[in-house]
Order: C-alpha cells, then sequence, then structure tokens
C-alpha cells in the first residue's frame, strides 16, 4: 500500500473515534442535565425584572439615591437578576398600570397609591406574597413588620402589598423662625396655628423676600390634603359614609373648609397665589426662604433640607391642631403599595426583589439614606443614636404620627380622585365666588357619580 492509501486509512480511524468521542461526551451531558431537572437550560441564563415607580434610580434625591442602592445590593446577590426601572409620573402611575394589566403589558413589580390600590385587588392584578415568600417566613418576622400598614388591602387573609416611602402630611416649619418670635409647637388649637402665621407672615430682614406664614396649595394638579380633610376627620371620624359616598357638605364640612381659605382672604398668611399653585410650587418656594411654615409631606424632609437656601437642618415637622386642643387632628396616611403583577412571567424574581427591599438591610438602607420611617421595627431599635439626631426628629414624628394620628382612607371602594376634588372646590369659592356649601353639595355629588357609590 503507497503512503496516499495509508493516509486516507488513517484519517477515518481518526474521524470515527472522534465522532465516537462527541456522542459519548453529549451522552453524558443529557444524562448529566437530565438528573439536575434543567433540561439542558443553562443556569446561568439571564432574567430581568421590570420595575415601575415614580423614583428614578438615577436621580439625586435621598429616596432615588436609597434605590439605587438597595438594587445593586439585590444584584450583587442575585448575578442572574437584573431589575429594570422604568420612572412614572407620579399621580398617573396608578392609573397607567390598571391599564396595563387590562392588556396585559403590565410590569412585574408595581408601586400603586393607596388610592389605586383597592381597585387593583378588584381586578386580581396583584399576587399574594403567601405563594412567593410569606409561607417561608417566621412568625417573628412577621411581628417585625406587623402595622396598620400591613394591614392595608388584605384580602381574604392574604398580603398583596408592603408600602413603601410611608408618608405623613404634616406642618413643616422652620425651627428657626419659630424661636426668633418665641413661638412653640406643637400647636394644640387651629387658632394658635393662625396666630403663629400671622406673626411669621412679613418681609425677611436678611433677603428682603416677603414671607408668608403658611403655604397651601389648591391647585387640583398632583395635590397633598391641604387644612380641609384633617379638621373635618377630627370633627366627624371620617371623609366618607360606610358606604363610600363622600360626605363633605356636613357642618363640620363648612368649618372645615372656611377655616382652610380663611388664611388666604381673612388672616392674609397665604398667598392669593395659592389658587393655582401646586405642590411642587410651595415646596420650590418654603426650601428659598418664602414660607415659614407649609402643609407637607414627611418624605419630602430630607430633600427640603439638601436643596434649602437656609440652614436645612432647621426644617421640622409637627401635627395637625385640633378644635379645642385635646388632641391633634388626624392626617391622611400614605404610602406606595409595592406589589408583584399577577401576569409576570417572572413571579419568583420579582417577589424575590420585593422581599429584599424590605429585608433588614435595606431597610436600614430606606431610614438612613433615603430618610424614610423604617418598614421593621428592630430597625427602629438598632438605630436609636441616628433618631435622635436633631435634623432626623422628624423620623419619629411621623412614626408616631402613622400609629397615634393617623387616617387610612378606606380601600373596599373607589376614592381616587378626592384630592384633586376638594381642591376644586377650594378654587370655586375663591375664583368663581361660589357659596362654600354649594360648592361641597357639588362636589359631593360629582366624586359620588365617578365612583359609583
Amino acid at each position: 500500500m503507497n503512503n496516499r492509501k495509508w493516509l486516507k486509512v488513517l484519517l477515518l480511524v481518526l474521524v470515527c473515534c472522534l465522532c465516537v468521542s462527541l456522542a459519548a461526551c453529549q451522552s453524558k451531558e443529557n444524562t448529566n442535565n437530565e438528573a439536575s431537572g434543567t433540561s439542558g437550560k443553562q443556569p446561568s441564563e439571564k432574567t430581568t425584572i421590570k420595575m415601575w415607580t415614580f423614583l428614578d434610580p438615577n436621580g439625586t434625591s435621598a429616596r432615588e439615591v436609597a434605590l439605587k442602592q438597595i438594587i445593586t445590593n439585590f444584584e450583587r446577590d442575585n448575578p442572574n437578576v437584573k431589575v429594570a426601572v422604568e420612572p412614572q409620573v407620579w399621580d398617573t402611575l396608578g392609573t397607567k398600570f390598571l391599564a396595563a394589566n387590562q392588556t396585559g403589558n403590565a410590569p412585574d413589580v408595581i408601586w400603586t397609591s393607596m388610592d389605586d390600590f383597592g381597585t387593583a385587588l378588584k381586578q386580581n392584578a396583584l399576587v399574594d406574597f403567601e405563594s412567593l415568600f410569606l409561607n417561608s417566613w417566621t412568625p417573628e418576622d412577621i411581628k417585625d413588620i406587623d402595622d396598620a400598614y400591613w394591614a392595608f388591602g388584605n384580602k381574604d387573609g392574604k398580603h398583596y402589598q408592603v408600602t413603601l416611602s410611608r408618608n405623613y402630611i404634616g406642618i413643616l416649619y422652620r425651627e428657626d423662625l419659630l424661636a426668633e418670635k418665641g413661638i412653640k409647637v406643637p400647636f394644640k388649637t387651629w387658632d394658635e396655628l393662625i396666630d403663629a402665621a400671622v406673626k411669621l407672615t412679613e418681609k425677611d430682614a436678611a433677603t428682603g423676600i416677603q414671607r408668608y406664614g403658611f403655604g397651601q396649595a389648591f391647585s387640583p394638579e398632583s395635590p397633598d390634603p391641604q387644612v380641609f380633610p384633617p379638621s373635618l376627620i377630627q370633627s366627624q371620624g371620617d371623609m366618607f359614609t360606610e358606604g363610600g359616598k363622600a360626605n363633605w357638605s356636613t357642618d363640620a364640612g363648612v368649618t372645615a373648609m372656611n377655616r382652610q381659605l380663611d388664611m388666604v382672604t381673612k388672616y392674609k398668611v397665604t398667598p392669593d397665589s395659592a389658587i393655582s399653585s401646586s405642590v411642587e410650587d410651595v415646596y420650590n418656594e418654603f426650601k428659598a426662604g418664602r414660607y415659614a411654615m407649609m402643609i407637607g409631606a414627611g418624605v419630602r424632609i430630607p430633600t427640603l433640607q439638601k436643596e434649602s437656601t437656609f440652614d436645612g437642618s432647621k426644617i421640622q415637622m409637627t401635627y395637625f391642631p385640633s378644635e379645642d386642643g385635646s388632641t391633634f387632628s388626624p392626617s391622611v396616611i400614605n404610602g406606595w403599595n409595592v406589589g408583584v403583577w399577577s401576569g409576570s412571567k417572572n413571579k419568583e424574581a420579582a417577589g424575590k426583589f420585593v422581599e429584599h427591599m424590605i429585608n433588614a438591610e435595606s431597610d436600614e438602607i430606606w431610614m438612613t439614606v433615603g430618610g424614610q420611617v423604617p418598614v421593621r421595627k428592630s430597625t427602629v431599635q438598632k438605630n436609636a443614636d441616628f433618631l435622635s439626631k436633631p435634623d432626623k426628629t422628624y423620623l419619629s414624628v411621623m412614626a408616631e404620627g402613622f400609629a397615634k394620628y393617623g387616617y387610612a382612607q378606606p380601600w373596599e371602594f373607589p376614592v381616587s380622585g378626592w384630592r384633586a376634588d376638594l381642591n376644586k372646590i377650594a378654587q370655586d369659592i375663591l375664583v368663581k365666588g361660589k357659596d362654600v356649601k354649594a360648592a361641597l353639595q357639588a362636589a359631593e355629588k360629582e366624586f359620588n357619580e365617578r365612583a359609583g357609590s
């Protein structure tokens, strides 16, 4: 046999050996995959979960910085899962989610306001946490987070949300300006608050800025509750009937609305610009030194402290006073109900991330970096020194407000839009000269028709 024939034979033998070897390797790989239950799927495959929230992890506010750190930690511990945040406009976020649920195009993790949460439950748009992670929690774990927020929206004994960015609306004030006038807080009665606001309404001696004693915002755009809700709730116990109807045009409602608007027309402690001002306008003017006090949200204090033109550490918070001074008026507590979409294809990973956002590490980040009241009781106990700092005392005010002077709006029936309704009433009275009781009655009718109650 010549050399060329020997070479062909040798090559043929080598090819056969190679084929046998590859077949054996493939058979071994298939056997290993079947034994591990992966059916050939590589365990390194990436999963991306989408989240809608009003926070932008690339932003600079305290809550946004905290969220970014929490996401980074989650992806560190779960390298195969990526969290993609799609920031949304906060006052349309809930409506957008409800629409996306109907079309089957919602995010895996969703933040909804308390106004919209009940509707989300009725649409079966959320997954219960028991099926995701709660069944593995100990009684001690549950006790650590069990409070009024945790009970909110419970349905058939199951939990569908955890409340983050827990919010308490109260009176934000500049401690330095009140000290100059010898004004002490908390205010016991509405008259005490008005007297203080009158004293604080003046031109700032250093800047020449006309400063008003009490900032309010009556634009229906992105509204927060103003004086009317706490005054009404303290007098009659609720803003709604047991059947979910608006209950605003009562004698207590007329008194509350007059009290709110007298600050503009009678006492001049709130400027006429409040008629068209949004809450964002008032926040901006407060940190620029135009207000000594304002109605505001505790969750906004860290950013106000950071961005104010004066010593931001002097920004503090107190409760709404009452009619007779025997207690404080309840304030509408709020927050963002974070849950997992029932139509998600990544429920397990999404649930894992929601659980991560309230673990001990994250809860401390929300508090120390984000300036938020913690979810866990243990976080408060472990950080007593932090909470005792002068510029952090507002957190204790908020926590006490949640426990003693909070009003949780009903979720069993739709109440979305009531803040804008109440501000529209204020505009109708101040601009159009409508009678207070008639304006309240018209708004009740419109609300009840819209809500179907």
